[in-house]
């Protein structure tokens, strides 16, 4: 576990988004070698799970609002960061309407298995936290439409 203190910062988007991040080591970054790397570990003492991924010239883990909130961070805080590789499966469940539209297109289903494991994870719960099932249906089709776009859920 790399334990380190630094300061959670705002994308090169702000403020027209609300991502923040801590930004990893350079030596922990070497270490960890080039790529998207899943994560688990603690800010400010809340654990989470995460990934961290190149950008803006560094590796950077972005860390939710919800645990900012509870925690009472933010931005140009300086918080306490504890991270280590998470190499636990992560088991993804997909929800039966998200299902069915990929039995109804393959090639969507293909697609879905090819994208990272953060996007298959946002469209499933895209799809599942709708409490109506039409909802669900609508979403699900929605959700067909942009993974073939090639999208991220919104």
């Amino acid at each position: 576990m790399h334990q380190f203190r630094t300061t959670l910062v705002a994308g090169n988007k702000a403020p027209y988004t609300s991502w923040t991040f801590v930004i990893v080591p350079p030596e922990v970054a070497r270490e960890w070698g080039p790529g998207r790397k899943e994560v688990r570990g603690t800010v400010a003492g809340h654990p989470f799970r995460g990934t961290a991924s190149s950008g803006e010239g560094a590796l950077r883990v972005p860390i939710p609002r919800e645990l900012r909130d509870a925690a009472g961070l933010r931005r140009g805080d300086t918080v306490d960061v504890a991270l280590e590789l998470d190499t636990a499966p992560r088991p993804l469940e997909i929800p039966d309407e998200l299902r069915a539209v990929f039995d109804e297109d393959p090639e969507v289903a293909a697609l879905f298995g090819k994208l990272p494991p953060s996007h298959r994870r946002a469209w499933a719960t895209y799809v599942a936290e709708a409490k109506r099932p039409e909802t669900r249906i609508r979403r699900a089709r929605k959700a067909m439409e942009g993974i073939r776009a090639r999208e991220f859920p919104r």
